[in-house]
């Protein structure tokens, strides 16, 4: 398996363990770290083919949340 599939399984899973402990900060460090190593298309590619279909609706409401600067 190439390292660059390797990075990349890895940050959705630290994404989806971030998210689901709550970790506002830990979330855009790691989704920092991936736009700098991956690159915006992977990551936008990540986010939204695979990681949206993972969420519920709560953690979903959480991300955007997160986005806007919010705290649900």
């Amino acid at each position: 398996m190439p390292v660059y599939t390797l990075t990349t399984v890895t940050l959705l899973t630290d994404l989806l363990l971030a998210l689901r402990e709550n970790n506002a900060d830990g979330f855009k460090l790691l989704l920092s770290m991936g736009l700098k190593e991956l690159g915006l298309e992977v990551v936008n590619e990540l986010t939204r083919d695979f990681m949206v279909p993972l969420l519920s609706e709560a953690e979903a409401d959480r991300m955007v949340a997160w986005y806007w600067g919010l705290s649900l």
